[in-house]
C-alpha cells in the first residue's frame, strides 16, 4: 500500500453577503456541484456521507478513492468543514492494469469574513490514503511510485479547487436571492 497526502490553501473573496453565502452553503448537494469530480453515493445520516473522487488518468486508468464525512456549518464561527466520518465500512482496496479503487480521508475548511458586504474566504483542502500499488508501477521502489502517484494527486486536487472556487464565486455572484427557508 502507497501512503499518500496531498492539501491546498487559497483565500479569494465572493462579490456578496456573508449571509448569502452561507445560506448557499447549508446545502452541501448544492455545493458539490461545483465539485464536478466529486459526487455522493451513499447517505449514511443527516450531513454524514460517502463520497467519491472518480478521474480517469491519462484517459486510459480510473481511479476511485472513497470517503466517509461529516459536514457541519458553524454560523457562529462563519465555518464549514467537512471531516472525516468514523464507523463506515472501509471499502476493498484494489488495482487493477485499468483501474484502482482505495479508501481515502477528505477534509477541507471554508473559513468566512465579512468585509463590507463581500465574503472573503480561506478554503482549505487535504486528502490522506493509503492504496494499492498500481499495478503498472509494481515495477518502481515504493517511495518513487507513490511520489508518482501523489503528484497526480495533488495536480489533480489543485485543478478541482481551483474549478471549484470558480464555480462557487460565478454562481453565488450571479444568482438571485432565495428566501431562507
Amino acid at each position: 500500500m502507497l501512503q499518500i497526502s496531498v492539501s491546498s490553501h487559497r483565500n479569494f473573496e465572493i462579490g456578496c453577503d456573508l449571509a448569502r453565502v452561507e445560506q448557499h452553503l447549508r446545502e452541501f448537494d448544492r455545493v458539490l456541484e461545483d465539485l464536478p469530480a466529486l459526487k455522493v453515493v451513499t447517505v449514511w445520516g443527516p450531513n454524514q456521507y460517502r463520497i467519491a473522487y472518480s478521474a480517469v488518468i491519462a484517459g486510459v486508468y480510473q481511479v476511485d478513492l472513497l470517503s466517509d464525512v461529516q459536514v457541519r456549518l458553524d454560523t457562529d464561527r462563519h465555518l464549514l468543514a467537512v471531516s472525516p466520518l468514523q464507523g463506515c465500512p472501509a471499502v476493498a482496496a484494489h488495482a487493477t492494469l485499468r483501474s484502482l479503487t482505495g479508501q481515502g480521508q477528505y477534509t477541507s475548511t471554508m473559513a468566512l469574513q465579512d468585509h463590507d458586504g463581500r465574503t472573503a474566504v480561506t478554503y482549505d483542502v487535504g486528502i490522506t490514503a493509503a492504496i494499492p500499488k498500481p499495478v503498472r508501477l509494481s515495477l518502481l521502489p515504493d517511495l518513487i511510485a507513490r511520489n508518482a502517484v501523489q503528484a497526480v494527486v495533488k495536480h489533480r486536487l489543485d485543478d478541482i479547487t481551483n474549478l471549484f472556487i470558480e464555480r462557487t464565486v460565478q454562481r453565488l455572484e450571479h444568482q438571485p436571492i432565495i428566501a431562507a427557508r
